[in-house]
């Protein structure tokens, strides 16, 4: 049986490739079973399609002082 943490890692795959059959059917299984995973799912779904959506003003640019926080914290990792 899956576990949450494994599932919850599944269900982010699943949006960037297909997943192997038997990966996503005991996915699928787990999340009839568990309403958490499931909303975790349907969240991400949702989230991905309103990035879609969602256009950026041409005129927004990140400070030079935001740029660099964010590759200090890529680079952390």
């Amino acid at each position: 049986m899956l576990n949450c943490k494994k599932a919850s890692q599944l269900a982010s795959r699943a949006m960037d490739e297909k997943l192997p059959f038997w990966k996503n059917l005991t996915f699928k299984f787990h999340l009839l079973l568990c309403r958490n995973c499931k909303n975790f799912t349907d969240q991400l779904e949702f989230l991905r399609e309103a990035s879609r959506r969602l256009t950026v003003s041409k005129e927004f640019e990140l400070s030079a002082e935001a740029k660099h926080r964010i590759i200090n914290k890529l680079l952390e990792n």
